[in-house]
């Protein structure tokens, strides 16, 4: 075991031997925390959606984002009119079918309990996402958001006959 003063990269600098101190102190109060904790109610965690997805993506992190959890219900026969999305949208469904309508295509995509799905950002991504279904899509949803912004701007109807 060493001493501080046999440590060459403490001795002689009093903020980082305050800085052990402090870290030190943080280390005991989490032990002293958890065990307070562990002698009490337990701490619980419940899968609220899961999914998978083979998609490629990357979430962009500049240092000033929010973050968003939600819970989205589209009604049978409802949609989510024409959009896109401002930052990155990772999204499950956890009942009912969404069939989404990519803008730049027309293709579709059904998406049932269990399929994940990442939202691409900017106006070049526009898509329509329905319900065709007779029981309602519930989707849980984690937004990455610039500052400020809205979970999604209108987008131009570029013509898609199957987007009803």
């Amino acid at each position: 075991m060493h001493s501080f003063r046999s440590l060459p990269s403490i001795r002689g600098s009093r903020k980082a031997l305050v800085a052990a101190a402090a870290a030190a102190l943080l280390v005991t109060a989490g032990s002293v925390a958890y065990a307070q904790t562990a002698a009490g109610d337990p701490v619980t965690s419940e899968t609220l959606s899961e999914g998978d997805t083979g998609q490629s993506f990357t979430i962009k992190a500049d240092g000033s984002r929010h973050l968003v959890y939600r819970k989205a219900v589209i009604p049978p026969g409802a949609s989510t009119g024409w959009h896109f999305h401002t930052g990155e949208e990772i999204a499950v469904i956890h009942s009912g079918t969404m069939v989404r309508v990519n803008g730049s295509d027309c293709s579709e995509r059904s998406l049932g309990p269990g399929d994940a799905l990442v939202e691409p950002t900017g106006p070049d991504e526009a898509h329509f996402g329905t319900n065709r279904g007779s029981e309602p899509v519930v989707l849980y949803i984690t937004d990455v958001l610039p500052k400020g912004a809205d979970f999604s701007e209108p987008a131009e109807d570029p013509g898609c006959e199957n987007a009803k």
